[in-house]
Protein backbone atom coordinates (compact mmCIF):
# COMPACT_ATOMS: atom_id res chain seq x y z
CA UNK A 1 0.00 0.00 0.00
CA UNK A 2 2.78 2.56 0.88
CA UNK A 3 4.42 1.86 -2.67
CA UNK A 4 1.23 2.15 -4.17
CA UNK A 5 0.84 6.00 -2.22
CA UNK A 6 4.24 6.88 -3.07
CA UNK A 7 3.73 6.20 -6.92
CA UNK A 8 0.60 8.32 -7.21
CA UNK A 9 2.28 11.10 -5.22
CA UNK A 10 5.84 10.58 -7.23
CA UNK A 11 3.25 10.41 -10.94
CA UNK A 12 0.77 13.64 -9.67
CA UNK A 13 3.49 15.69 -8.75
CA UNK A 14 7.46 14.46 -9.47
CA UNK A 15 9.22 17.00 -8.38
CA UNK A 16 8.06 17.56 -4.78
CA UNK A 17 7.51 13.59 -4.05
CA UNK A 18 10.78 13.07 -3.16
CA UNK A 19 11.19 16.28 -0.88
CA UNK A 20 7.94 15.44 0.73
CA UNK A 21 7.28 12.24 0.74
CA UNK A 22 9.26 9.19 1.50
CA UNK A 23 8.50 6.04 2.88
CA UNK A 24 9.49 7.09 6.06
CA UNK A 25 7.27 9.64 6.45
CA UNK A 26 4.07 8.05 5.92
CA UNK A 27 2.85 4.57 5.69
CA UNK A 28 -0.60 5.34 6.23
CA UNK A 29 -1.51 3.28 9.13
CA UNK A 30 -0.31 5.86 11.84
CA UNK A 31 -2.51 8.21 10.39
CA UNK A 32 -5.37 5.60 10.76
CA UNK A 33 -4.05 5.04 14.09
CA UNK A 34 -4.44 9.12 15.40
CA UNK A 35 -7.75 9.60 13.35
CA UNK A 36 -9.31 6.32 13.68
CA UNK A 37 -12.72 6.13 11.54
CA UNK A 38 -16.16 4.73 12.78
CA UNK A 39 -16.80 1.18 12.21
CA UNK A 40 -19.90 1.47 10.43
CA UNK A 41 -20.98 -0.62 8.38
CA UNK A 42 -21.87 0.47 4.83
CA UNK A 43 -24.45 0.01 2.34
CA UNK A 44 -23.10 1.15 -0.94
CA UNK A 45 -25.95 3.18 -2.88
CA UNK A 46 -25.91 4.61 -6.24
CA UNK A 47 -28.80 5.05 -7.36
CA UNK A 48 -29.80 8.65 -8.09
CA UNK A 49 -32.54 10.70 -8.68
CA UNK A 50 -30.72 13.47 -10.83
CA UNK A 51 -26.92 12.75 -10.48
CA UNK A 52 -25.17 9.96 -11.09
CA UNK A 53 -22.60 9.49 -9.28
CA UNK A 54 -20.79 6.02 -10.08
CA UNK A 55 -20.48 7.35 -13.52
CA UNK A 56 -19.49 10.58 -12.79
CA UNK A 57 -16.74 8.71 -10.52
CA UNK A 58 -16.07 6.26 -13.59
CA UNK A 59 -15.44 9.32 -15.92
CA UNK A 60 -13.37 10.89 -13.80
CA UNK A 61 -10.95 8.09 -12.59
CA UNK A 62 -10.44 7.42 -16.16
CA UNK A 63 -9.70 11.02 -17.15
CA UNK A 64 -7.71 12.19 -14.78
CA UNK A 65 -6.34 9.34 -12.77
CA UNK A 66 -6.10 6.58 -15.36
CA UNK A 67 -8.11 3.93 -13.51
CA UNK A 68 -6.14 4.06 -10.28
CA UNK A 69 -8.64 5.60 -7.97
CA UNK A 70 -9.61 2.30 -5.86
CA UNK A 71 -12.10 3.62 -3.39
CA UNK A 72 -16.16 3.33 -4.43
CA UNK A 73 -18.22 5.64 -4.09
CA UNK A 74 -21.75 5.93 -2.16
CA UNK A 75 -25.22 8.67 -1.24
CA UNK A 76 -24.59 9.24 2.26
CA UNK A 77 -27.49 8.78 4.76
CA UNK A 78 -30.05 12.38 4.71
CA UNK A 79 -29.53 13.95 8.50
CA UNK A 80 -32.66 14.07 11.28
CA UNK A 81 -35.02 16.14 10.21
CA UNK A 82 -35.65 17.60 13.35
CA UNK A 83 -31.68 19.09 13.89
CA UNK A 84 -31.41 22.55 13.43
CA UNK A 85 -30.32 24.05 10.12
CA UNK A 86 -26.61 24.20 10.07
CA UNK A 87 -24.84 27.52 8.16
CA UNK A 88 -22.42 25.02 6.61
CA UNK A 89 -22.31 21.13 4.93
CA UNK A 90 -19.93 18.96 4.11
CA UNK A 91 -20.66 18.11 0.20
CA UNK A 92 -18.75 14.61 0.49
CA UNK A 93 -16.05 12.30 2.58
CA UNK A 94 -13.32 10.31 1.86
CA UNK A 95 -12.66 6.92 4.80
CA UNK A 96 -8.86 5.78 3.69
CA UNK A 97 -9.45 2.90 6.16
CA UNK A 98 -12.77 1.91 4.14
CA UNK A 99 -11.75 3.18 0.96
CA UNK A 100 -14.83 5.02 0.26
CA UNK A 101 -15.69 8.31 -0.49
CA UNK A 102 -19.20 9.12 0.87
CA UNK A 103 -21.52 12.01 -0.99
CA UNK A 104 -23.83 14.32 0.52
CA UNK A 105 -27.27 13.37 -0.82
CA UNK A 106 -28.45 17.06 -0.55
CA UNK A 107 -26.69 17.85 -4.13
CA UNK A 108 -28.17 15.23 -5.62
CA UNK A 109 -30.81 18.04 -6.68
CA UNK A 110 -31.82 19.82 -10.32
CA UNK A 111 -30.37 23.00 -9.02
CA UNK A 112 -27.21 21.62 -8.14
CA UNK A 113 -24.70 21.66 -11.78
CA UNK A 114 -23.22 18.54 -12.86
CA UNK A 115 -20.06 20.46 -12.81
CA UNK A 116 -20.14 21.33 -9.13
CA UNK A 117 -20.83 17.20 -8.45
CA UNK A 118 -18.05 16.14 -10.62
CA UNK A 119 -15.87 19.01 -8.22
CA UNK A 120 -17.28 17.37 -5.35
CA UNK A 121 -16.03 13.99 -6.06
CA UNK A 122 -13.10 14.60 -7.68
CA UNK A 123 -11.95 16.65 -4.60
CA UNK A 124 -13.01 13.44 -2.36
CA UNK A 125 -11.08 11.12 -4.86
CA UNK A 126 -7.93 13.24 -4.62
CA UNK A 127 -7.82 12.39 -1.24
CA UNK A 128 -6.73 8.69 -2.21
CA UNK A 129 -3.49 10.26 -4.02
CA UNK A 130 -2.19 13.42 -1.90
CA UNK A 131 -2.45 11.03 1.42
CA UNK A 132 -2.28 13.73 4.75
CA UNK A 133 1.31 14.50 5.77
CA UNK A 134 2.73 15.36 9.06
CA UNK A 135 3.03 18.70 9.49
CA UNK A 136 5.93 20.46 11.56
CA UNK A 137 4.13 20.39 14.80
CA UNK A 138 3.06 17.10 14.06
CA UNK A 139 -0.34 17.96 13.26
CA UNK A 140 -1.63 15.84 10.37
CA UNK A 141 -2.54 18.05 7.50
CA UNK A 142 -5.14 16.74 5.03
CA UNK A 143 -5.67 19.52 2.42
CA UNK A 144 -2.10 20.51 1.93
CA UNK A 145 0.11 22.49 -0.38
CA UNK A 146 0.17 19.80 -2.81
CA UNK A 147 -3.33 18.82 -2.58
CA UNK A 148 -4.48 21.93 -3.46
CA UNK A 149 -2.25 22.69 -6.83
CA UNK A 150 -3.95 19.38 -7.62
CA UNK A 151 -7.18 20.50 -7.15
CA UNK A 152 -6.66 23.72 -8.47
CA UNK A 153 -5.44 22.23 -11.62
CA UNK A 154 -8.98 20.51 -13.23
CA UNK A 155 -10.59 22.07 -15.76
CA UNK A 156 -14.05 22.59 -13.63
CA UNK A 157 -12.21 23.94 -10.33
CA UNK A 158 -13.41 27.94 -11.01
CA UNK A 159 -16.33 27.52 -12.08
CA UNK A 160 -17.42 25.67 -8.86
CA UNK A 161 -15.80 27.49 -6.52
CA UNK A 162 -17.99 30.13 -8.18
CA UNK A 163 -20.59 28.55 -8.01
CA UNK A 164 -20.62 27.01 -4.14
CA UNK A 165 -19.84 30.63 -3.61
CA UNK A 166 -22.69 32.31 -4.78
CA UNK A 167 -25.07 29.43 -4.42
CA UNK A 168 -24.33 27.27 -1.35
CA UNK A 169 -26.66 29.27 0.91
CA UNK A 170 -29.91 29.61 -1.29
CA UNK A 171 -29.99 26.02 -2.08
CA UNK A 172 -28.31 24.08 0.76
CA UNK A 173 -29.83 26.30 3.89
CA UNK A 174 -32.63 28.59 2.66
CA UNK A 175 -32.97 31.96 2.88
CA UNK A 176 -33.75 31.47 6.96
CA UNK A 177 -29.81 31.59 7.75
CA UNK A 178 -29.57 35.06 5.46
Amino acid sequence: MKELLLFLFSWLFPQEAKANLSSEDWSGNDYIRDKPESSRRTVIKTEFAVHDIQKIFDRLNQQHFQGRIKAKITWGKHGCKNVPRKRSILFGTYSSAELLIRIHPAIDIEKVPEFFVEHVIHHEMLHEVCPPIKGSGGKWIIHHYDFRVAEAATPSYKKAMHWEKENWKKVFIGPAVE
